[in-house]
């Protein structure tokens, strides 16, 4: 299964999805750096902004080709080939989990670059002096709530797509080697 060149082999297929991630990753710093060249030229706040985005994008570049390294590891042999495998799944599956971290956390940093700035505003509409102070606070209430379900439906889904590019593959390859490991003990 390792060594298949087949289309339905699991590690092509992570090494193929990877891949394909990684350019996405690469592309995205490059619309950023163009961005921040052309369009956010005269704007510093901007382009703090869009450097920033540049830095998130460098963290989740380096994450993914952690994952690939990881990927040709496993295409190696090895001496237990069984417990090389296992370790570097768990090894894959931990990236996978620090991906979608260092992504709400970029979706968290955004909404607080935002929040800053947006501050001014934001505080003379919550204003005391303002009549509808109650009803401005309920307001603000509401979208801090939205905005946290929206944090947390970007997770969910994030993690969904994690499944359906990474995690289905790993299942195979982790059932192969718990179906490896049966055959091969001595009854």
């Amino acid at each position: 299964m390792l060594t298949s060149s087949a289309s339905t082999s699991p590690l092509l297929r992570l090494k193929k999805n990877a891949s394909l991630e990684l350019r996405w990753v690469i592309a995205a710093f490059a619309v950023s750096g163009f961005n921040a060249l052309f369009f956010a030229r005269n704007s510093t706040n901007l382009q703090l902004f869009v450097l920033a985005v540049m830095a998130l994008l460098v963290l989740v570049g380096g994450i993914v080709y952690q994952r690939l390294r990881v990927l040709r590891e496993m295409e190696q042999q090895h001496d237990n080939l069984v417990q090389s495998l296992k370790g570097r799944i768990t090894r894959f599956r931990r990236l996978m989990r620090l991906h979608d971290y260092v992504g709400v956390m970029g979706l968290i940093l955004l909404v607080l670059a935002a929040l800053l700035v947006r501050q001014a505003d934001l505080l003379q509409y919550l204003s005391p002096a303002n009549p509808d102070q109650g009803r401005h606070l309920l307001i603000v209430g509401v979208g801090a709530v939205a905005v946290l379900a929206l944090l947390y439906a970007a997770y969910a889904v994030g993690k969904m797509e994690h499944q359906r590019r990474y995690g289905q593959h790993l299942d195979r390859l982790e059932a192969a080697l718990r179906e490896l490991q049966e055959t091969g003990r001595p009854e």
